[in-house]
């Protein structure tokens, strides 16, 4: 008992025999097959696949391109990074405590100066007004 192979829509098919190495091929009937026009249906899906490859390369392109980008800013961005370390260390080593003392000194002078005046405006309008 041996298969017999049969055709698709698409095209033919092939079933090995049970027994031995025997393969049946049935070809479907002419008015059943055109030949050209499974080649036009090949031709269209090869398009397809071509057009879909090139949409492919050009994305992978675009994201070369923007990883090349990314890898770019991101080496300026820790060359400015080890350029403002070095800075805080020249600025840590140079400057004493002294400075940053004077420094909050000054601005709690100036914190109190705004709050006196504040409140002598409201003292003076309390008078006043």
């Amino acid at each position: 008992m041996s298969y017999r192979g049969a055709y698709s829509a698409e095209g033919l098919t092939s079933r090995p025999a049970a027994s031995g190495g025997e393969v049946q091929l049935n070809m479907p009937s002419a008015s059943d097959f055109d030949v050209d026009d499974e080649v036009e249906k090949l031709h269209g899906k090869v398009s397809m696949l071509k057009q879909m490859t090139g949409a492919i390369h050009e994305e992978s392109g675009i994201r070369g391109k923007l990883i090349d980008q990314l890898e770019e800013t991101m080496s300026q961005a820790g060359e400015a990074l080890k350029v403002a370390q070095k800075e805080m260390k020249k600025a840590f080593k140079s400057g004493s405590s002294w400075h940053l003392c004077v420094l909050m000194m000054f601005c709690l002078a100036l914190f109190l100066g705004f709050y006196v005046l504040y409140r002598m405006g409201k003292f003076i309008r309390f008078f006043t007004g």
